[in-house]
């Protein structure tokens, strides 16, 4: 049976409906909007259960209606929560980035995919052993209205600097 570890946040509720849509032997890394930091511990304990569980693929995903990242963009309720005001900024660094470069993409989809393209590209960076070249690591967004996942968009849609010639 195929293993997977999935980086969800807790507020999306998202563990049974990935355990139903995707019938494999799923682990689980929480985080509020997907805000975790690849310290040292982190990533030792990320190693460990892959190397024991035997893991070759990673998903981040979050929903399309996060509560967390709609806070980001809007109240920020939650910024006093220990370590969210800086991912506020992040956020809100985000949207501005994707309303720059695209003026007719789902907004809100770009900014996910921002967001996790570069937790995938964080992670990647932290796990630089070899046998880790082997993992397969992507993110999805899951839109509740239609029940479905959704590929986030590739790191050549999510523009993060331009430079005219």
């Amino acid at each position: 049976m195929q293993k997977l570890l999935y980086f969800i946040c807790p507020t999306d509720c998202l563990e049974s409906i990935i355990n139903h849509t995707f019938r494999h032997e799923n682990y689980y890394y929480s985080s509020l909007g997907n805000s975790v930091e690849f310290d040292n511990e982190v990533v030792g304990q990320i190693k460990e259960l892959i190397l024991i569980k035997n893991i070759r693929e990673i998903s981040f995903v979050l929903s399309s209606d996060n509560r967390i990242v709609l806070d980001a963009l809007s109240n920020q309720d939650f910024s006093d929560i220990t370590g969210l005001n800086n991912y506020h900024n992040h956020i809100i660094k985000e949207k501005e980035r994707s309303e720059v470069f695209w003026k007719t993409l789902n907004h809100q989809r770009l900014i996910l995919s921002y967001h996790l393209n570069g937790k995938m590209k964080e992670l990647k960076l932290r796990l630089n052993d070899s046998f880790f070249d082997q993992l397969k690591i992507s993110g999805q967004i899951y839109n509740k209205q239609e029940n479905t996942f959704h590929a986030i968009y590739p790191e050549l849609i999510c523009v993060e600097y331009l430079n005219l010639n």
